[in-house]
């Protein structure tokens, strides 16, 4: 088997347990021990999330040992990185889902790369990274092991100070890319390793090559998404499946006060309409059914979208896509009509908030009137809406919520979910601090109107509250779910009874007065709707 320069690995899931303790320790009134009680339910005396307790019941009615997971559906970051290396002379291979593809993972070891580069995309801390690490340690000891994405990216924003060293030593490669981009790093350091040169030659890494974490000289990239399309024809089938993730473009078009990622990752950058259209006709040849585009949001600019929709009627490829979708800039009804004609199946709706006052200050550029109109034309257009809120941001009330509430009540998205305000440091709203009294991090802070652990009780209230409308889950499930679960032939409909039923399992549970045989009965009725899911086989087994 010829040489193998690089592999990539996409992501590691981790152990739901973990996750369980990990909340816990956070106590029991905190964002997260109240998120983690809305995405789990308690199967044979063991806590898991949803698509594990759908795993767990079909293979005990069908004898079967099948993994449904959405990571099946081929991680995007670690195609993209592929894709690129192979492109550029570099030999390359990639994993998607650490957990399931270990054995895989395993076998590329034996081919001895040069280097390994571990991906971070969605990652909040260091844990999940050190397994892979460790594993490729101890099956290929003399690869080069990198980590770069987001999560090396924010680490070292403000440079190696002795708490960031403290991480790199504890994650365990051997360099870090530190570029919001990275692919061009990747490739000069594979061709780095690969004939010997000094590390030093290669921008945006750090490394200890003199025992002491250091950054070589910054090289910012701008990378073209013309000529960084993926050659989907390049790819095997089973790294494909009915469902496919892709990109059109780079960064985000505005400037929301909760989040950093345009200052991380620099201006809106698009790809042309005639590239995506040299990408769905390989993902239709190669008999993909579902494309789901990552962009945060691709209905902007909206001319763009329309020519994107026009070109979807124009190939008729039989493909259905998904796509984050901002209603405040579908302007006219022409929009939502291109989009249905176009293949449109479902949009993630980035909400946040039915109260106006709580847009203004989060400064979305958007009205609770924009929002109800375009959830009006996507539900009569039979497409399927998720939308996500914040509960918490500052200026939140017992007020706003009940606004979010009826919104949600009155609208009617399929899906909702809300979690309480993550409260980023590095986000514009941090630099009105004073003004809002912010104190704290994360899940723990507090500013002039709410506390997290207020904003925590809001969301199990609006859980409740919320009747219109269906919740779901976060913990490996979301959103990305619906494509995944689509092309394994399980329909929005089927799945809404199943998280009907979850839902108020997980709301009789949470009632300390429920009886022992309300919960069998629900449990019962939970069982019976899973095992008459008809999907198509997994690709992953447990």
């Amino acid at each position: 088997m010829a040489d193998l320069d690089c592999v990539i690995v996409g992501y590691n899931d981790g152990d739901f347990d973990d996750y369980r303790v990990m909340c816990e320790r956070a106590g029991a009134q905190s964002p997260e021990m109240q998120i983690f009680r809305k995405e789990h339910l308690v199967v044979d005396d063991r806590a898991m999330p949803l698509m594990e307790v759908i795993n767990t019941v079909r293979n005990k009615a069908t004898g079967r040992s099948d993994r449904y997971h959405v990571g099946e559906v081929f991680n995007l970051a670690s195609l993209y990185l592929t894709n690129y290396l192979r492109r550029h002379g570099v030999s390359a291979e990639p994993i998607s889902l650490f957990s399931c593809e270990a054995g895989r993972l395993v076998d590329l070891l034996e081919r001895k790369p040069a280097v390994v580069a571990v991906t971070t995309t969605f990652y909040v801390n260091i844990v999940p990274v050190i397994p892979v690490v460790e594993l490729i340690r101890k099956h290929a000891p003399d690869a080069h092991i990198v980590v770069g994405g987001p999560l090396v990216d924010n680490l070292c924003r403000a440079g190696i100070t002795d708490g960031v060293s403290d991480q790199l030593w504890a994650m365990g490669a051997d360099t870090y890319v530190v570029e919001s981009q990275g692919e061009r790093t990747l490739h000069e350091l594979c061709v780095a390793v690969k004939h010997g040169h000094d590390l030093d030659s290669v921008g945006n890494l750090v490394h200890a090559g003199s025992g002491e974490w250091k950054l070589t000289r910054r090289a910012p990239e701008a990378n073209d998404l013309d000529e960084c399309w993926i050659d989907w024809s390049r790819f095997r089938d089973d790294q494909l499946g009915a469902t496919c993730q892709t990109r059109t473009a780079r960064s985000c078009a505005f400037k929301c006060s909760f989040c950093d990622y345009p200052t991380r990752a620099g201006a809106l950058t698009l790809a042309s309409v005639d590239t995506v259209r040299r990408e769905m006709r390989l993902l239709a040849e190669r008999g993909v059914r579902n494309v789901v585009f990552v962009d945060d949001t691709f209905n902007v600019p909206p001319k763009r979208f329309k020519e994107f929709c026009r070109m979807m009627i124009e190939e008729d490829l039989g493909l259905h896509w998904y796509s984050y979708f901002r209603c405040s800039n579908a302007r006219d009804t022409e929009t939502f009509d291109l989009a249905a004609q176009s293949g449109c199946k479902g949009v993630f709706l980035g909400i946040e908030s039915g109260d106006d006052d709580v847009l203004n200050n989060m400064n979305k550029l958007a009205q609770d009137a924009q929002y109800r109109s375009g959830i009006k034309h996507l539900n009569e257009r039979g497409v399927t809406t998720f939308a996500s809120i914040i509960v918490g941001f500052p200026g939140e009330t017992e007020r706003s919520v009940q606004n979010t509430i009826d919104f949600l009540n009155e609208t009617k998205p399929t899906f909702w979910r809300s979690q309480a305000w993550w409260a980023n440091p590095k986000s514009p709203v941090y630099r009105q601090k004073e003004i809002h009294g912010i104190e704290g991090r994360g899940y723990q802070w507090k500013h002039r109107t709410m506390t997290s652990e207020e904003a925590a009780g809001h969301c199990d209230a609006m859980f409740e509250r919320v009747t219109e409308s269906v919740w779901l889950p976060l913990y490996d499930f979301d959103f990305w779910s619906l494509p995944y679960l689509d092309g394994k032939n399980v329909g929005v409909d089927d799945l809404t009874t199943v998280l009907r039923t979850a839902q108020r399992l997980m709301s009789e549970r949470d009632h300390r007065n429920a009886s022992p045989q309300t919960l069998e009965k629900t449990f019962g009725e939970l069982d019976r709707q899973i095992t008459a899911l008809n999907p198509a086989p997994a690709k992953f087994t447990f």
